[in-house]
């Protein structure tokens, strides 16, 4: 069998043939890796839209719903308080014990005043950090803003992005109804 195979007189491929396959291989290297790695930082990034929009609809409904004060009186519409940079600053260090990028659970961090007004908490690990910003103003004068930062891999340069969130200006008195931005503040999307 093995004479066989010897008189069909098969050849292999040239060097010339194997440097062509390794040039071309490298190549799609080239073009593909980068666009790997910005369709992945993309794609965490879906992380902040979702969680903002969260916040967004909690405050519309803290804004929405009455609310009367320990006298008894009615309390205008209003956002909840402003709320810092949870579950910290960044990311990067301290808050990702495990390396991967990611702020590990805390969920005592998410107990506060402002988060519980929204009925906001995340209990997994996150790429971004969230802060809700209010003017403390009621009815329509109240403005607030929803942001969500990151440092995607870890160079310094902050992702951000962010939805405002304002009264209905053709509100009656006595409803309070609230609209915000139809899109997001986006800011060095990937970074």
């Amino acid at each position: 069998m093995l004479n066989k195979f010897r008189k069909l007189n098969v050849k292999g491929f040239t060097l010339v043939e194997l440097m062509v396959v390794v040039a071309i291989l490298g190549i799609l290297a080239v073009i593909a890796v980068p666009a790997f790695i910005k369709y992945m930082r993309r794609a965490k990034t879906t992380e902040a839209i979702d969680e903002l929009d969260k916040i967004y609809k909690g405050s519309a409904y803290y804004y929405t719903a009455p609310h009367v004060s320990a006298a008894g009186t009615r309390i205008y519409c209003q956002f909840p308080t402003a709320q810092a940079l949870t579950p910290g600053t960044t990311c990067c260090g301290t808050l990702d014990g495990d390396s991967d990028g990611r702020c590990d659970t805390n969920s005592s961090a998410w107990n506060t005043a402002t988060w519980s007004a929204l009925t906001f908490q995340i209990t997994d690990q996150v790429y971004f950090v969230y802060s809700y910003d209010s003017d403390g103003k009621v009815l329509n004068n109240a403005h607030a803003t929803a942001n969500a930062h990151a440092d995607l891999d870890c160079d310094g340069i902050k992702s951000t992005f962010q939805r405002i969130i304002f009264p209905d200006p053709n509100a009656m008195y006595g409803e309070c109804s609230q609209v915000g931005a139809s899109a997001y503040f986006v800011d060095q999307e990937t970074e």
